[in-house]
């Protein structure tokens, strides 16, 4: 009988050295860390929404291969040392298969380092900065554009599209606002342009009076902003009320509904770059796509209009899950990784036009322009790369 156990526990422990961490028979267990509470809880939560709705949808068709996908989410706040402990303790002591979906530039830098030793598969970062995937790493799998990215196809716009000729920018003293500033100053050099007025500031800073007297004395035909909604809308109001009309730009994580209720009359006119494409009658695609997430979406939350981060989360849960898919039955981290790289020009549901391989982690190269018309986001030009 005791050799009869010892075989068993032998069997048993063999199993388990084999066997992949976070895959079972009847589900696969994942991580994300998000800020649930806090200052910067509104995004947290509604990204963890866009995640858990997906999620659910998947696992009410029976999973993939059988697994359900069961996700764990650490509430980290947005604090990049609590990121770090969540992090860890997801990977240690919950046994996660990969991380999907992490949010905060400063939280994802904080653990990219430690996942990629670990050589656990982290999988869209609610973040901008290049850094996580330039120069790649094998694991860090990024979606959103980057800031680089952002900047350059600005001054493409600015220098090539639209043709402006007396450029101007502000931007946030952060990694932000610099890494963005030094991509759009760089390509306009591409057309022998440069910006006749550089504004850095203090996003801390309520005032912005004595700065903008810079952009009454160049009068700048268009203005960049580096920033984030309360700045940027802070900057807007003060920039139309000195009596400026230049045509202002600025960034995707600006792009979403409340800005145009926040700025009220000061949204109008505003063009923003973005990389999810408008659901517009003139595309019935998308129209088609947008209310097919909206039903999934609503099969978790009734009648809760989808945010964009909750957006966000429904993307880094589908592309993930087409991951899941093409890795196969026999699911590995390895496994994964491959499948991930296979990505060329994918489209999901909302993800579209993904794109990794080999030494390739930057999965959106192409972004489009879009302007604030009688309230509503009106795009302005298709999907344009570098």
């Amino acid at each position: 009988m005791k050799k009869f156990l010892s075989v068993i526990l032998m069997l048993v422990f063999l199993v388990s050295l084999f066997a992949e961490v976070g895959v079972y028979d009847d589900k696969v267990v994942i991580g994300t860390f998000q800020a649930l509470s806090g200052p910067y809880a509104i995004i947290g939560q509604e990204m963890s929404k866009g995640m858990k709705a997906y999620f659910n949808w998947i696992n009410s068709r029976g999973g993939v291969y059988g697994r359900k996908i069961e996700l764990i989410i650490a509430d980290d706040q947005l604090n990049p040392a609590k990121t770090v402990v969540e992090v860890k303790r997801l990977v240690e002591q919950d046994k996660v298969f990969a991380i999907v979906g992490g949010l905060g530039t400063y939280g994802c830098l904080a653990v990219m380092d430690y996942l990629e030793q670990n050589k656990v598969p982290f999988v869209y970062q609610g973040a901008g900065t290049s850094k996580l995937v330039i120069p790649p790493k094998k694991y860090i799998f990024g979606v959103q554009p980057d800031y680089t990215l952002e900047g350059t196809l600005i001054a493409k716009y600015v220098g090539e599209i639209a043709k402006f000729k007396n450029p101007g920018i502000i931007y946030m003293n952060n990694d932000i606002g610099l890494e963005g500033y030094a991509a759009f100053k760089a390509k306009l050099e591409d057309y022998k342009m440069k910006p006749i007025v550089e504004i850095s500031y203090n996003p801390a800073d309520t005032d912005y009076s004595g700065l903008v007297v810079k952009l009454l004395e160049k009068n700048p035909d268009v203005i960049v902003i580096y920033g984030l909604i309360t700045d940027t809308i802070r900057w807007i109001k003060t920039i139309r009320d000195y009596g400026l009309n230049s045509k202002i730009i600025t960034i995707y994580p600006n792009a979403d509904p409340s800005f145009i209720t926040l700025a009220g009359k000061y949204a109008e006119g505003i063009i923003f770059t973005g990389w999810v494409p408008l659901a517009t009658p003139d595309r019935p695609e998308f129209v088609r796509d947008y209310q097919r997430a909206i039903s999934i979406y609503q099969q978790t939350y009734p009648k809760e209009v989808m945010s964009s981060y909750a957006v966000a989360g429904f993307i880094a849960a589908e592309v993930f899950t087409e991951g899941l898919v093409r890795a196969g039955k026999n699911l590995t981290r390895e496994g994964l990784v491959k499948a991930l790289e296979s990505f060329k020009n994918w489209n999901g549901i909302l993800a579209k036009d993904i794109t990794w391989g080999p030494n390739i982690r930057r999965g959106k190269t192409s972004m489009y322009f879009m302007v604030v018309k009688n309230g509503q986001f009106v795009p302005l030009t298709d999907l344009i790369r570098p």
